[in-house]
């Protein structure tokens, strides 16, 4: 009886190291998602003040054929 228990014991343990592998990996895996979202964020920010920009380069160029259509 002796031999099963430290059977068990032993994949107790082994399964406990894999649970702390699985922790460790899953709280990387949090902090890449984590990287990746702030990198979204940033890219939308910036598309957002490019399509700003090219807005009012738009209306500028338009105003400015309008406005010579008149001179």
């Amino acid at each position: 009886m002796s031999t099963f228990e430290g059977r068990i014991s032993r994949v107790e343990g082994a399964y406990e190291q894999v649970d702390a592998r699985l922790a460790e990996i899953n709280d990387r895996l949090n902090g890449i998602d984590h990287r990746f979202s702030e990198m979204n964020n940033q890219m939308n920010s910036r598309f957002n003040n490019l399509y700003l920009l090219l807005g009012g380069s738009w209306v500028t160029l338009m105003a400015t054929i309008i406005g010579l259509r008149f001179v």
